[in-house]
């Protein structure tokens, strides 16, 4: 399940840039490639489980807003990567953004709205945190 839609992707970045995001190389720009679009948010999505699965059941059912954005961010990268295009430095700030804010997630300093956090309780961390019980090698 992806969290965002082509609406979402249209509503972000405008018909035209994503025409030019799913444009072969020497064809004519005439419309964009919506399975090419939504292949870019379902891998787009799977980033973001790998981010959230620590903390949260996956997929999230109801994504916030953020969650919509974010996606959208990182599946535009995805379309800009390619040998003909190059995403700009905004995209590049854009996903950096993004990525911090699924870190931030990851880490549990941001938190879900409606969403009950996995994995939170003292046993937990203790398991994450402890160091290893053998560190020695064989005489």
């Amino acid at each position: 399940m992806a969290y965002a839609q082509l609406a979402d992707m249209v509503r972000a970045f405008g018909e035209a840039e994503l025409v030019t995001a799913t444009t072969q190389e020497g064809w004519d720009r005439a419309a964009m490639d919506q399975s090419m679009i939504n292949d870019a948010l379902t891998v787009a999505s799977d980033e973001m489980d790998d981010y959230l699965r620590r903390r949260y059941a996956v997929p999230v059912s109801n994504p916030s807003r953020k969650m919509v954005d974010v996606c959208c961010v990182l599946a535009r990268w995805v379309l800009f990567r390619k040998p003909h295009l190059s995403p700009s430095d905004a995209m590049r700030a854009d996903r950096k953004d993004a990525i911090a804010w699924l870190t931030g997630v990851n880490s549990g300093t941001i938190t879900l709205d409606g969403l009950v956090p996995l994995n939170t309780g003292r046993d937990f961390s203790r398991v994450a945190t402890r160091p290893p019980g053998f560190s020695g090698g064989f005489l």
